[in-house]
């Protein structure tokens, strides 16, 4: 039996993270150094500590969302759907497979499949091995699978998925242009009447508009939900009926 440890979700935008970390250290050491020099005169040194606390605060609260928030996030949006348990599910941008692995629990003669172009940049130590390991250690490896591709070409038949998810993942496509591609082949790979149920930060509205013109119903956009200090929100909508 393959051993296995616990799930590791990992760190969301990890050099943004440590590079305010850093930056909040050193601006605290320098403004302390500075106001011993200079006593209590200036305000130099006080414009410093303050952006430490404001450096520090946001990587705070970056850290906290990759550890705490965006299960919570995650949770809210797969609540959205009715679950029979029988369904074929994509996951979108799936990093880890944390909303993959949280679709399976969901699950009991369904599948899910992820798909990701793993970038490192996104999302520390991202791969299809530790999305494997994840479900692995939390105990539904059979019921999820992962696969290389790109949200703009996915590698799928039309009509093979009764749901489609998405996590934090359309907003890294460069341009609008890439985006509307990509939601077009997720209404591709959808069956009719299937469901979509996405979370995405900065482009909530232009995913909803562009929906709209590819025909899909009941779309539904939550207030606003934030998460690394940026809101993003949830969409569901239903796929066109064909």
């Amino acid at each position: 039996m393959r051993k296995t440890t616990g799930p590791d979700y990992g760190i969301d935008a990890p050099t943004v993270v440590r590079r305010l970390a850093i930056g909040a250290i050193v601006m605290f050491v320098a403004g302390l150094g500075w106001r011993h020099a200079v006593g209590e005169r200036g305000d130099g040194p006080q414009v410093l500590l303050d952006f430490a606390f404001c450096s520090g605060f946001t990587a705070a609260f970056m850290y906290w969302s990759s550890r705490v928030g965006k299960f919570r996030v995650r949770d809210r949006l797969l609540d959205s759907i009715a679950w029979r348990g029988d369904e074929r599910v994509l996951d979108v941008g799936c990093g880890r497979g944390l909303a993959a692995i949280g679709a399976a629990h969901r699950l009991t003669t369904g599948h899910v499949t992820g798909v990701d172009i793993w970038s490192q940049v996104d999302l520390s130590n991202n791969g299809p091995e530790a999305a494997c390991a994840n479900a692995d250690a939390e105990g539904v490896g059979a019921h999820v699978s992962f696969e290389t591709g790109d949200a703009c070409r996915l590698p799928f038949a039309d009509a093979s998925f009764d749901v489609v998810v998405s996590m934090t993942a359309l907003h890294n496509i460069a341009s609008a242009a890439d985006r509307a591609t990509a939601l077009a082949e997720i209404g591709r790979v959808l069956e009719p009447g299937g469901r979509l149920a996405l979370f995405d930060i900065f482009k909530a509205g232009e995913h909803r508009r562009r929906l709209v013109q590819l025909g899909f119903t009941d779309i539904a956009m939550s207030r606003p939900v934030f998460l690394w200090l940026m809101p993003g929100r949830r969409i569901t909508a239903i796929a066109p009926r064909r």
